[in-house]
């Protein structure tokens, strides 16, 4: 939530911006992993355009997103809250957009104290640490720069695909994805990590990442879109096999979960799996974590649906 500048960004917009079967058959039977119910649309008034790659904010009252991930004209919009299934469309999210096209500033994400990040390929690949934050309030964006540490490659092919911030803002869950477009459709490989904020603009990886995340990260899978629930306890993301992209590849909606923020995840629980002609991508969660928002492909466009957590 983005390889030659137009090729990489569309390729990796595709992906971004949102599990194998097998997983549930060898999970601790122990671990209770959440239910969702039957999926509903969202409408969102007065849009007439794709809406990929949601976030809720905390209060609920902002839903954020972007347009078709074509890594062309890709720019971040917002919507406001009738009720949970239906907003009304305001416009761009000002200050976050570039200007000149080909461009992609994509994927949100808010901690609980406005402080707002998205991918953007601003001056890439001049510059390659391609994750921003800014402070997010009433509908723009202030205070810009580029988040920097660790998590950053900074070797060219290396992006930031995704990312998702804690509630509270101390922990950024990073998703480093290597690109080659003359050997790799989309992603040659991926892997999730967290790091820990150092100061407004700093984050670096925990020295535990690896640990905590051991059960998550397999060299099989693409991963993407990464999503922390506000209490820590709760980790979504999206996946798929690596290899070819057909018409039968298989894209997956997964949760882990731990009961103390300290330790490693679980083994993965497939929620949801779509193939790619009705592609489901980048959940998020509200704050009580009664309701997941994500978005599907649909015959000419994408958009946004939901479950209520059973």
């Amino acid at each position: 939530m983005k390889i030659k500048l137009i090729y990489i960004v569309s390729i990796l917009v595709l992906m971004l911006l949102s599990c194998t079967s097998n997983d549930n058959e060898i999970n601790n039977p122990q671990t209770i992993y959440p239910e969702f119910g039957s999926e509903i649309d969202v409408t969102i008034n007065g849009l007439s355009f794709d809406a990929m790659e949601p976030f809720i904010s905390s209060d609920g009252n902002y839903l954020f997103f972007n347009n078709l991930n074509d890594g062309i004209n890709t720019k971040l919009y917002y919507a406001t809250k009738v009720n949970d299934s239906t907003f009304n469309f305001v416009g761009e999210l000002t200050g976050a957009n570039q200007a000149t096209s080909p461009h992609l500033d994509a994927v949100a994400d808010m901690d609980m104290n406005g402080n707002f990040y998205w991918t953007s390929t601003r001056n890439y690949p001049a510059e390659l640490n391609n994750l921003f934050h800014g402070t997010f309030s009433a509908g723009n964006i202030s205070d810009i720069e580029r988040v920097q540490g660790d998590f950053n490659m900074n070797i060219p092919g290396w992006l930031i695909m995704d990312h998702g911030i804690s509630l509270d803002g101390q922990f950024l869950y990073f998703n480093n994805a290597r690109f080659d477009g003359s050997n790799c459709q989309g992603p040659c490989e991926t892997t999730i990590g967290i790091a820990q904020k150092n100061t407004a603009s700093t984050f670096n990886t925990l020295p535990d990442s690896s640990s905590i995340l051991q059960n998550i990260n397999d060299s099989n899978y693409i991963y993407y879109a990464p999503c922390i629930s506000s209490d820590n306890l709760e980790f979504y993301y999206t996946r798929y096999l690596k290899g070819e992209i057909t018409p039968n590849t298989v894209f997956e909606i997964c949760v882990a979960v731990r009961s103390n923020s300290s330790l490693e995840f679980s083994v993965p629980s497939v929620l949801f799996s779509e193939t790619i002609s009705n592609l489901i991508e980048a959940p998020t969660l509200t704050v009580d974590k009664s309701i997941m928002y994500y978005h599907r492909k649909t015959t000419n466009s994408h958009k946004i649906v939901m479950r209520y957590r059973s």
